[in-house]
């Protein structure tokens, strides 16, 4: 059900984080602040093992005396093994915290419909957590939670189907102008994201640079000088990310 797009997916959870805000769900917020959470950090630590990934490749190519190459090596793949650990028990904390939000949505949903929110209300508020009940990984879920997720699933697009044939008019444009406002707030929160990864980008690049400043023969004093000034512009480089 999930969609292959990472940064489409936390928009959407980000945009049902206010929904749920604005309707005073507690425990819809709560599972939505922990997917969030858990889906940052496996983010983090998949970043964090494709560059040392690249490290490898980086020293199986280098021109290195061999004791050198093996002990690099060595770390690499002990950093390698310890992310890899991590993103283990990281996916299965993230495949929790879905199940759990499963769950939540499904009980928001039916305090909705319950309540005398109107019919647009009631409307707007299944259709966002569908979309985001649309991005749970519930094919990761277990048997029975796989089918609670399907019926569950099922049932709130029957009730979101019912409001929006009851819709008005009116409702209909009020619709239109807040799928208006959402793209425009999505399209903010892309250029945020995109622009973080920049700056990610830029960090790793000095990062490699400073890894290079470390690795060089430093006795002669010519070479201090040199080095001096590199590491000044790292640092100057650090300070405007």
């Amino acid at each position: 059900m999930a969609s292959d797009n990472p940064l489409a997916r936390q928009a959407k959870i980000s945009n049902a984080l206010m929904v749920a805000q604005s309707f005073q769900m507690a425990n819809m917020n709560k599972g939505l602040t922990n997917v969030a959470r858990t889906m940052e950090k496996n983010n983090q630590i998949q970043a964090a093992l494709y560059g040392v990934q690249n490290d490898i490749k980086k020293v199986q190519t280098a021109q290195l005396k061999e004791v050198i190459k093996a002990n690099k090596l060595k770390e690499y793949e002990i950093e390698q093994n310890r992310l890899r650990f991590e993103q283990e028990q990281s996916e299965k904390e993230y495949i929790r915290s879905q199940r759990n939000l499963a769950f939540e949505l499904k009980n928001s949903v039916q305090e909705v419909e319950k309540s005398d929110s109107t019919v647009l209300e009631k409307y707007f508020f299944l259709k966002t957590s569908l979309e985001v009940f649309e991005e749970l990984d519930t094919e990761k879920f277990q048997i029975s939670e796989m089918e609670y997720s399907r019926d569950a699933f099922n049932s709130m697009n029957e009730s979101k189907n019912k409001y929006e044939s009851l819709l008005t008019e009116k409702d209909i444009n009020d619709l239109n102008t807040i799928k208006n406002i959402e793209l425009e707030d999505e399209n903010q929160y892309l250029t945020e994201i995109k622009a973080s990864l920049k700056k990610f980008e830029k960090f790793k690049h000095s990062l490699q640079e400073l890894r290079n400043i470390n690795s060089k023969n430093i006795s002669s004093s010519s070479t201090k000088v040199v080095l001096k000034e590199e590491m000044n512009n790292f640092l100057k480089e650090l300070k405007n990310l």
